[in-house]
């Protein structure tokens, strides 16, 4: 039996070839009934549209790759991508992750990626490019855009908060509550890349002083190469002590993120710590876990900031210009319950 073509398609359902080609790509607009018919004849002739023929004809791959760090399954991680993935796969493209656990992998892809030259786009999630990266990235000519990443160097565009400027809110509300003595903790293992998480100690730190605290009554509890510690409990267990013993008592804390930040709460109370009776605490990103929890927590969302970067790659890769190629968005401070005024101890001298 004669193989079903696209020429057959288009003789049953009444149009050119042309118009197949964009109906069943759904990249063009076509009239909706016009695309109703030619996808029932489509179907009535068992043809499958070949994205790869396709992509011969018209110098596209039909892919966008999108790098991750160190996973896909987190909050945030995951729903950026499907953020991204909703908008592009809409248009007709492969949507591909690269999950990057260390540089190297980093490195092995971005060297080998201009001789395979198989993909449209690239996404950088949540990390920021070295220079040799972004010159490698640069010479294949097509987008590289930024989701989440520290800066705008080296991204055709960007969608990212302000993580210096969304640590003021945290820092001015524990400062009005009256606590003399605050904590920053990062994530318990540190990241292989420049993320954002390095931003956020930052604000941390320069919000701090600017209200005038010392560094007498500044604790910053940092991320480690690795924790050595068996399980999770032991591992905030070890912060909580920390906490809980430094010589300037910080009756306030933000966390680097949601998750660290709720593992935190849970731990302080079940050694015997007031939240936010003895101390206040405060998460970053408004995840499920804030809501459950009840936690005060800096709102930012994934979702929609995918969304956002999936429009910006498709104009990219289309050659039109975006109107705002480097956007930041506002992030907002959800009070709940686990902050409240500094206990009484705090405020003595």
């Amino acid at each position: 039996m004669a193989r079903t073509t696209i020429g057959d398609v288009a003789r049953e359902a009444g149009v050119s070839v042309s118009t197949v080609s964009r109906a069943l790509r759904g990249l063009d607009k076509v009239n909706p009934q016009t695309r109703k018919r030619v996808e029932g004849a489509a179907e009535r002739l068992h043809f499958s549209f070949s994205k790869s023929a396709s992509s011969l004809a018209s110098g596209k791959t039909m892919r966008v790759a999108v790098l991750l760090p160190n996973g896909i399954s987190g909050w945030f991680t995951s729903h950026a991508f499907e953020g991204v993935y909703e908008v592009l796969s809409q248009e007709g493209y492969d949507v591909i992750p690269y999950v990057m656990w260390e540089k190297k992998n980093l490195d092995r892809f971005v060297q080998g990626l201009p001789g395979s030259q198989n993909v449209d786009a690239v996404v950088v999630v949540s990390f920021a490019l070295t220079e040799d990266q972004t010159r490698i990235l640069r010479e294949m000519t097509v987008p590289v855009l930024g989701l989440n990443t520290p800066n705008d160097d080296g991204f055709s565009a960007t969608a990212r908060v302000d993580d210096i400027a969304a640590m003021r809110s945290p820092v001015r509300l524990l400062h009005s509550l009256g606590h003399r003595s605050l904590a920053y903790v990062e994530q318990p293992e540190i990241s292989p890349f420049l993320s954002t998480s390095d931003l956020r100690s930052r604000g941390f730190s320069e919000a701090a002083a600017a209200l005038g605290y010392d560094e007498e009554n500044i604790l910053l509890i940092p991320a480690v190469g690795h924790t050595g510690m068996k399980s999770e409990q032991d591992e905030f267990s070890g912060i909580a002590a920390q906490l809980m013993s430094a010589p300037s008592a910080p009756t306030g804390v933000c966390v680097e993120n949601d998750k660290v930040a709720t593992s935190l709460v849970k731990e302080l109370r079940r050694l015997g710590v007031d939240v936010p009776g003895d101390m206040s605490v405060i998460g970053f990103d408004d995840d499920y876990r804030a809501s459950l929890m009840e936690l005060t927590t800096v709102h930012q969302d994934p979702l929609e900031t995918g969304r956002l970067i999936g429009r910006k790659t498709l104009t990219l890769m289309r050659g039109e210009t975006l109107d705002e190629p480097y956007t930041v968005i506002p992030t907002s401070l959800v009070l709940r319950d686990t902050t409240n005024a500094a206990p009484r101890s705090g405020h003595d001298e």
